[in-house]
Parts: C-alpha cells; structure tokens; sequence
C-alpha cells in the first residue's frame, strides 16, 4: 500500500514488520525479509525521515513504528503538500503562458497550436465541438464555487452525447462540490453514466482536455468570461495532462450515495477513528468512549468493511486518503 506513496516495496515490508514485532532488531528484520542489515538500516533512516518510525525512549538507538493511521496521515499530509506545490508551479507556468498572449492584442493562429476565443459564446461552441467530435476522452478540471443551472444543463448535455458515444469523462471538482446540491447532482448524474467524478482540496485553473489533442483554458483564470485559449501539439498538452494524472490519483472518488463518506460517520464512528489515529487499540479507545470492548470491535470491523479494508494499517492509509481522520 505504502510503494504507492512512493515508498519502495523494501520500506514498507521494513515498517510491516517493525509493526508486527517491535521487539525485532535490525539482524532480525534482515533476516526475516532476506536482506542486509545494511538494507535495512537505509529504511529505517527513510521512514525516519517520513515520521514513520520513531527513536524508543526507553531504548535508545532502537526504533519503533509510528502507528498506521497517525503515520499515514503525516506521509499524506507531506504528500499533499508536495502536490499543491506542483500545481502552484503548474498554475505560474500557465499564468506566464497566458500572459503572453491575453492583453497584447496578439492573435495566434490555430497552425501555432494556440487559438484565441473571444468571450463565453465563442468558448461554449468550440466546446461543443469538441465534446461532438470526441473519440477516446474528456478531461476536466472544475474548479470555484457552485455552477449555475444553466452550466450544469449544458455540461449534461454535452457529456451525455459524449458517453452515448462510449466517450470516458473524469471531471475533478472542488470538495464544495459535495455540499451543493446543483453540483452534487451533476455528479450523480455523471457517475450513474458511468463517467467519473472525483474531488480535490486544492485544483489548479479550468481546464478541459479533449482526447489528448486539445485543451481550453481559461483567458483569464480570475474571469473566465472573457474567454479561453484552444491549445494543441504534444508540447503545450503534454504538461497539462500530466498535471490532470497526478491530481486524478489523489483525488477523493464520489462514491455512490451511502457510501460511508466522513459525511455520513456517526460521532461515535469518528471518535473512534481519531482514538484509533492515535495509537489506541480497540479495548483503550473503547474506556475512552464508555463503550464495551466488543462494541468498540465491532464499529471498527464495519469502518473496514465500509472502506474496504482487509486490515487496520490499510484502513487507516484508505480513511486518511479520504479525510475522515
């Protein structure tokens, strides 16, 4: 679980097992995973500096295993800091881009990969087009506050000749987007034709990518009515569907409705999990919270299931993914 965090499959058998038996010293766990001690100890100083293992009071020199959940949500929130530091360098390099073209009175010709629209009118017909003449995919990033009835009507309209054509749609949009009705319900909508929605915390400007041949940007991200760029050639999209892939795989999916959200935890669920982020085992977390052991058990076997999660360390990578700790 942890190599896709961009750990290697080394350091997390490392941690797994310093998880399993604290007691374990470095000749042990070498052993045990058929590596050298060396190996080992470029691990530890690895998920160290990740604050996934700590240096034991008691012990000094011997290392212990942060917990899971507590562990995982440090490594994420590091993670999720390295990404928005991506997209602030990827929204400059747009910024400084569009400079070079909105206020100069320039007018790029389509044969440069970069095409001009003049106000909301223009870009809704070449989006039109391009949604009609779509083969593989649609991208799109969809940030701000609430859309109005009149966007969302058009969005259903042009995805929807899209996905009847077996066109895929991803659409990123803010986390608002799960507290507005209007938006939800595109969602909804969306993901009941098999698209796909997923939210982030933090997107860069508008963007749409159709087929991986051309892009829409915004003229201006602060007032996107005055129009957009029409971009195309590998040189200009490629970094912006990079952009898109990244932000994709840390996005949060939709889910269907019910789906054990942090929306829909009871209080007592997410006391739990918070008891649980903090090293607590179920038997502590429930003297806690006033409840019997087996109470406490079973709460957290249907946070699993709900997560689906075979274990506690994937149930507390899954649940901080999804911000419920």
């Amino acid at each position: 679980m942890l190599v896709a965090l961009g750990l290697e499959t080394t350091d997390e058998a490392v941690y797994r097992e310093m998880l399993e038996s604290p007691a374990l010293g470095v000749e042990e766990i070498a052993v045990r995973l058929a590596t050298t001690p060396g190996r080992v100890r470029a691990c530890l100083d690895k998920l160290f500096e990740l604050r996934l293992v700590q240096e034991s009071f008691e012990a000094p020199g011997r290392f212990l295993a942060v917990e899971p959940a507590m562990g995982l949500q440090r490594l994420l929130a590091r993670q999720h800091a390295e990404l928005i530091e991506r997209q602030r360098q990827m929204a400059d390099s747009q910024a400084s881009f569009l400079r070079l073209f909105a206020g100069t009175g320039a007018r790029p010709s389509p044969g440069d990969g970069v095409e001009r629209l003049e106000g909301m009118d223009a870009v809704r017909r070449r989006l039109q087009e391009l949604t009609r003449d779509a083969v593989r995919e649609v991208l799109t990033f969809m940030p701000g506050g609430p859309r109005s009835a009149a966007v969302l009507r058009a969005a259903r309209h042009n995805d929807g000749q899209a996905l009847e054509r077996g066109v895929a749609i991803r659409v990123i949009g803010p986390e608002g987007a799960r507290e507005d009705t209007a938006t939800l319900g595109y969602a909804r909508w969306l993901t009941g034709q098999r698209g796909e929605f997923r939210t982030a915390a933090s997107l860069p400007p508008r963007m749409v990518l159709v087929d991986g041949a051309t892009a829409l940007i915004p003229l201006d991200p602060e007032d996107t009515r005055r129009g957009a760029l029409c971009l195309s050639g590998p040189a200009l999209l490629a970094p912006l569907l990079a952009l898109f892939e990244q932000t994709w795989e840390r996005a949060a999916p939709l889910g269907p409705p019910g789906d054990g959200t942090a929306h829909s935890l009871s209080d007592h669920e997410r006391a739990l999990l918070a008891y649980i982020a903090q090293g607590h085992t179920d038997e502590s977390a429930a003297r806690q919270l006033h409840v019997s052991p087996r109470t406490a058990r079973r709460t957290m076997a249907s946070l699993m299931d709900r997560l689906g999660a075979r274990s506690r360390f994937e149930a507390g990578l899954k649940a901080a993914r999804l911000g419920w700790l």
